[in-house]
């Protein structure tokens, strides 16, 4: 068998294509990102498994690079997604029913009463009512749409509503409603909150919906039901199941400012009601929903041109659990995990990969019985199963249920897999306690964590939202191998060492101060495969590191901000870096990367950066898209390379450093230029032929200062005493200066050297780390033009300088 190579670094994810934007399901993953582990870790045309399958992602990934496909989830949303997008799409037959449907509505008496609108532009009396906004029980605006308008062309505008309008939406309770819509009571959960029922006026999933809207989307679901091809009638199903969540009270507005007017979104993983309200018309929603951009329309194309087929599948349950057959590309099933094993054989699976649930961080049955009410009418299998899922819920599952469940289950995937295979988890919990029983659960089913990978992601989880470190488009990968852990360590002073010398080491390697949720997130990725008992986690790491605060650590503001930033009493004394802080690395990586390539992807610098700077050193995405801001000009998609720009600042870099040469000279220093800077070349000649010292062993600094010494830009010396010490920053950051020069003691002359214009963002700056090391360390600066002013002195002495130099 091949050797697989590992993936242990983060990786870069693409833009969804129309396949995963057609439906709405919490917590998505990045697909490109699975679709490499599955290909990395699953053999060709072998087994691959999705215990936990949420929106079916990962089977169609799975089909697109040639492995088989096991996807259960106990959840029946994710067997409904499957069952569409792997059914037959005929374009033609699909509209004709769609508009069937969107025709007979349109005549119906009562959606024309209430619906139909005066146009205030063309004085059309069939112009529709887009949406209808209400705040605390009021109607305020309505959005109109009139296709007499513009020469008949489609116009849209947000009006007041008249006297009439307001008359008729408060009639809205005497709507008669003939046709069947669920009449459920909202099950015991704290997911319906007795705020929330009382902000939506009832107890019922119906009370989810105005009586007008009920109205029409009980129309739209019942005659979906009479669609004679099953096919046709999934797909449509699809699009109802799409358009009932934005119809719901749960909608509101977009804030003013925000140019969209027209639109809403169940935006939280929950269930919220507001004050606002945006009751969107479910007849223009479900055609949009069908039709067009990320409708059912362009996903079911997209299918088969993503996947390059339309995939086999094989429904599962207890009617056939014992047929084994691999005539499939997707097996699939409303399948508990604690029972995944009379489904499966044992050793028979390659390899998994999984996003598990992470204690109640998200309700995702919950969540989905909004639509599965509506879907169990049509197949009674799509009903959800509360008794089976793994979460925690106030007063109904505890955090022991959760961890007995979740362990049954993980037990059940050790029994599946393959000797030596394969499993990959991604997790992410605020709460420390849900961490603790998954490394525990992981450890006592017999599976070895090999690697934790931190992953960002581009856009923000569900699942993160609420996460109180920050890390809120984060997830970590956690590989694991189905071999026993020889040992679990749960001795306390070791895991003290532990957590004292990986927050140094993190810090160090940054060499900056570093806040908070990056230590932890540093932290977690690598205790978690140390093979630790880590009870009260955050607890323990509180304690533990605050023990040394004042000795080893000292805490810096985060500039007016929450929270502190980490940084050591004495830095000389850790930091193994002197060059460079993290962030400047990152931004010369970033400007190497832009002169080799000229032209370059966001993504495929992401991908650089997630290489060369893993776990506790990856950058957020955002520090990124500002280094590319400055260097580069966006085109398309494309970053390009301000050649001609940065090589001049370059050049105006070493030519000021000539200049401020040739002036230390003038005045009788000898002249140091900084290690790094020695081989720049001016007027034919390296830089380091204008300088007198070239090293600086005869001074008493001690080998790690004396390192961190030679970075410096400059150095003044008379009479073997260093007295001035210049950084040119001329794009840099200004920050990296201020930590080399540092160094020096604090009677030492420090000056910043800036171009004119930068004059402006140097004067404002705020952050309060910066300022106090600049004041701290006898700091000043000067400006590009005074120098050339300094240098067209016949005679310059030190009080010249003095003239010229600022203060903060």
């Amino acid at each position: 068998m091949k050797k697989i190579k590992d993936i242990n670094f983060a990786l870069v994810e693409d833009t969804r294509p129309p396949i995963y934007t057609a439906m709405k399901y919490w917590g998505k993953k990045p697909h490109n990102i699975w679709r490499e582990y599955i290909k990395n870790y699953t053999p060709e045309y072998d087994l691959f498994l999705d215990p936990f399958a949420g929106s079916a992602m990962s089977a169609f990934e799975a089909v697109k690079v040639g492995r088989k496909a096991v996807a259960f989830d106990l959840n029946p949303l994710t067997s409904f997604l499957i069952e569409v997008f792997c059914s037959e799409f005929d374009k033609r037959k699909f509209f004709e029913e769609l508009n069937k449907i969107i025709e007979e509505i349109e005549n119906d008496k009562v959606y024309k009463e209430y619906f139909h609108i005066t146009c205030r532009k063309c004085e059309n009396t069939s112009a529709v009512a887009q949406s209808f906004k209400w705040e605390k029980g009021e109607l305020y605006e309505i959005g109109v749409e009139c296709s007499n308008c513009e020469k008949n062309e489609k116009n849209r505008y947000l009006e007041k509503p008249t006297e009439a309008d307001k008359n008729k939406s408060k009639k809205l309770h005497k709507i008669k409603i003939s046709e069947w819509y669920p009449e459920d009571e909202f099950y015991n959960s704290p997911s319906f909150s007795a705020n929330f029922i009382e902000c939506i006026g009832g107890n019922h999933f119906y009370d989810l919906w105005t009586n007008r809207n009920l109205y029409v989307i009980s129309k739209i679901f019942n005659k979906i039901l009479q669609v004679p091809n099953i096919d046709i009638k999934k797909q449509l199903l699809l699009g109802f199941v799409k358009t009932i969540h934005l119809c719901t009270k749960m909608s509101v507005p977009r804030r003013e400012g925000a140019n969209r007017g027209f639109s809403t979104s169940w935006g939280r993983s929950a269930y919220i009601c507001s004050s606002r309200q945006m009751e969107m018309n479910p007849l223009l929603v479900f055609f949009g929903s069908c039709s067009g951009k990320q409708s059912v329309e362009s996903s079911m194309v997209d299918v088969k041109n993503y996947l390059g087929k339309t995939p086999k599948i094989f429904y599962v349950d207890k009617s056939n659990k014992s047929n084994r057959t691999k005539n499939f590309d997707i097996k699939y099933g409303i399948i508990d995990i604690n029972t995944i094993a009379d489904f499966i054989d044992e050793e028979s699976i390659d390899f998994i990969m999984t996003d598990p649930p992470y204690g109640g961080l998200v309700q995702y049955l919950d969540l989905s019985t909004i639509w599965l009410i509506w879907l169990k009418k049509f197949d009674q299998r799509f009903a959800p199963n509360y008794e089976s899922e793994i979460t925690i819920k106030n007063n109904i599952q505890n955090l022991e249920t959760y961890r007995i469940k979740f362990q049954n289950g993980i037990k059940n995937l050790f029994k599946i897999l393959k000797p030596n295979g394969k499993i990959v988890f991604t997790f992410h919990n605020k709460n420390i306690k849900i961490w603790n029983i998954f490394l525990n659960v992981v450890a006592m089913s017999g599976f070895n964590i090999e690697k934790v990978i931190h992953q960002q992601n581009r856009r923000t989880g569900e699942s993160n939202v609420a996460n109180p470190y920050g890390t809120s488009a984060t997830d970590f990968y956690i590989r694991c191998i189905k071999k026993p852990m020889l040992h679990f360590k749960t001795d306390q002073a070791e895991f003290e060492h532990y957590i004292l010398q990986k927050t140094i080491s993190i810090i160090a390697q940054r060499n900056e101060p570093t806040p908070y949720q990056i230590l932890f997130n540093g932290l977690l990725a690598e205790i978690s495969s140390a093979g630790f008992n880590i009870e009260d986690f955050d607890k323990n790491i509180e304690q533990i590191l605050s023990v040394h605060i004042g000795t080893i650590f000292e805490l810096k503001n985060n500039n007016g901000k929450s929270g502190k930033y980490w940084w050591f009493k004495n830095p000389e004394k850790y930091i193994k870096y002197p060059d460079k802080k993290l962030t400047d690395r990152v931004e010369d990586t970033v400007i190497s990367f832009l002169r080799r390539k000229v032209s370059v992807t966001l993504d495929e610098v992401l991908g650089e950066i997630f290489v060369k700077y893993p776990n506790g050193l990856t950058p957020d995405i955002k520090s990124i898209d500002y280094i590319l801001r400055r260097f580069a000009n966006k085109f398309g998609g494309k970053w390009i390379y301000k050649g001609g720009e940065v090589e001049k600042n370059f050049t105006e870099h070493t030519e000021m450093l000539y200049i401020l040469s040739e002036i230390g000279k003038k005045i009788g220093y000898d002249v140091y230029i900084g290690k790094r800077e020695q081989s720049e070349n001016y007027n034919g000649k390296k830089l380091l032929k204008y300088a007198d010292i070239l090293k600086l062993d005869k001074f008493n600094l001690g080998q790690e200062k004396k390192n961190r010494v030679e970075m410096i830009d400059m150095i003044w010396i008379m009479n073997n005493n260093i007295e001035y010490a210049f950084e040119v920053e001329n794009s840099t950051n200004f920050t990296s200066g201020i930590q080399r020069a540092s160094n020096l003691d604090n009677s030492i002359n420090k000056i910043m050297v800036l171009p004119n214009k930068r004059k402006e963002e140097f004067l404002n700056i705020k952050d309060p780390l910066f300022i106090e090391g600049f004041k701290k360390c006898n700091w000043g600066y000067i400006f590009y033009d005074d120098i050339l002013k300094l240098k067209s002195l016949k005679v310059i002495s030190r009080d010249n300088i003095n003239t010229f130099l600022g203060h903060l």
